[in-house]
């Protein structure tokens, strides 16, 4: 039935409140009309949407955080779009290219978009988005793999503004991540290319202790059990039932590869096995 059919089965059966909810029910809205039309088309009519909704139902949690998700990821790129100026047909093709290189399907692009379309015009601010997200998505790292989307999505047009990277350096305040998150995907995105003295000297570093989230000083035996903890969140299957869409589970291993260099550079410093 694809994916646009199960949200729409979610939809009639409850909505979710709070700004990102306005955006995803006026977006699902429209989803769901889309959906009723092609069934329409089909010769399926009413029988075959009950038993849609009802196919759809088995999964309602995870299918609620997956749309949570997708509209948090629109909504917050249409404010990071928005903030050197008014949103234009250019920039919505840019968010399209971003969603594009996410990985997602045609059918969540298409999601995504309408969000973004949507929130482009609303009063919120980012922020007011990113304290939403973090309110409703209790993992903290699928809150730190959306802030690693959200630098993603920055950076798609191939130029990080200096308006964006200080909404980028707000956010993990509002998302509820860990504000050393900044440095190290300072680092990864943007380097050494084209950085001032005072740009480079502002911008923290980031040691291997803060993407464990753990101190320095810590025992060796808290670094060991730090590791196996971030280890265990990034399982694909955790991050699945946290509403990480299935495209997306590669930015997971991308962090992952990024906590294993971590461990290993502690363990080698300190002589672990």
């Amino acid at each position: 039935m694809g994916w646009i059919g199960s949200i729409a089965g979610f939809f009639c059966g409850r909505q979710f409140g709070g700004v990102l909810g306005g955006i995803a029910g006026a977006v699902l809205g429209s989803c769901l009309q889309e959906f009723l039309e092609q069934q329409a088309k089909s010769n399926r009519g009413a029988a075959s949407r009950a038993r849609g909704a009802s196919d759809a139902s088995d999964g309602r949690g995870v299918e609620e955080k997956e749309v949570i998700f997708l509209t948090a990821v629109g909504a917050m790129l249409a404010k990071l779009s928005k903030a050197d100026g008014l949103v234009d047909e250019t920039e919505i093709a840019a968010g399209e290219r971003a969603f594009v290189r996410l990985g997602l399907d045609r059918e969540k692009r298409a999601f995504c978009i309408r969000a973004f379309r949507t929130a482009k015009l609303d009063g919120h601010t980012i922020y007011d988005y990113a304290d939403a997200f973090a309110s409703v998505v209790r993992s903290h790292a699928v809150r730190e793999l959306f802030y690693d989307i959200l630098w993603d999505l920055a950076c798609a047009d191939g130029v990080v503004s200096d308006v964006e990277r200080e909404i980028l350096a707000r956010i993990p305040i509002h998302l509820g991540v860990r504000t050393s998150a900044y440095a190290e995907q300072y680092r990864r995105h943007v380097g050494g290319q084209g950085r001032s003295r005072r740009s480079a000297s502002s911008t923290p570093s980031t040691s291997p202790y803060d993407i464990l989230g753990i101190r320095p000083d810590a025992s060796d035996a808290d670094v060991r059990k730090a590791y196996r903890e971030k280890a265990k969140k990034l399982h694909p299957d955790l991050l699945r039932a946290q509403g990480l869409p299935e495209d997306l589970l590669a930015k997971a291993n991308e962090q992952m590869a990024r906590v294993n260099a971590a461990w290993d550079e502690i363990r080698r410093a300190r002589g672990m096995k």
